[in-house]
């Protein structure tokens, strides 16, 4: 009733997004919200979902919220209430959690900037506790962690592209990339793999990258 009078035009599509997204207490992207309405018969044109889901943003009735993926995905928003998230960086599961002493720590040091402020949001990015189980006992390739990933090298290992004859191999000692060392990935886009080791930035390319086998640490 509250879009109908502010002139949002209510329709049979608009109707069954808004029913969609009511019906559940996930973290939902509009892709999804489209997904169930044509899977219940509703053809229905992706710019109306996004349209209306903003709207409910726009009104009070959700928030939108970007994770490390990307992808902007929407959830109640309940009048009175605040939780944080934790994203795992794996699965894409997204756990909600609220922690008294975390806000009182963050009051405490606003009031001690001299800053007042009015809201804030949280987010951890991690594994799971399945996906860290897995991930600690897997060994994979650099190029597989994303940014904010942890890892210990295992080994430089196979030939080929980005490695190639004894000099590739030196020129990864050099760098620091060695057996045991230790290291977070910065960045991870389509073609450059940035990480910290040792406390210096070093670009890989992801063919180099397939060659660093790791594992995640905490």
């Amino acid at each position: 009733r509250c879009l109908a009078i502010h002139g949002v035009r209510m329709d049979r599509g608009v109707d069954k997004v808004l029913e969609n997204f009511f019906a559940t207490e996930l973290h939902v992207s509009a892709k999804q919200i489209e997904k169930s309405c044509k899977e219940e018969g509703l053809e229905i044109d992706s710019a109306v979902v996004e349209e209306t889901l903003d709207k409910l943003v726009e009104y009070g009735f959700a928030t939108s919220r970007q994770f490390a993926d990307n992808v902007v995905r929407y959830e109640h928003l309940h009048l009175g209430e605040h939780h944080d998230h934790f994203y795992c960086l794996r699965c894409g599961a997204i756990i909600e959690f609220y922690a008294p002493q975390i806000e009182e720590l963050q009051a405490a040091e606003a009031r001690a900037k001299g800053f007042h402020a009015f809201s804030h949001r949280l987010q951890i990015n991690g594994l799971c506790s399945r996906c860290f189980g897995e991930a600690a006992e897997t060994v994979l390739p650099l190029s597989a962690v994303r940014r904010g990933g942890t890892f210990r090298i295992v080994e430089i290992a196979g030939r080929g592209r980005g490695l190639g004859n004894g000099r590739g191999r030196r020129r990864f000692c050099d760098m620091g990339l060695v057996a045991g060392a230790e290291g977070e990935v910065i960045s991870n886009t389509m073609g450059v793999v940035v990480v910290n080791v040792h406390g210096s930035r070093l670009a890989l390319g992801k063919g180099q990258a397939e060659h660093v086998r790791v594992q995640l640490t905490n």
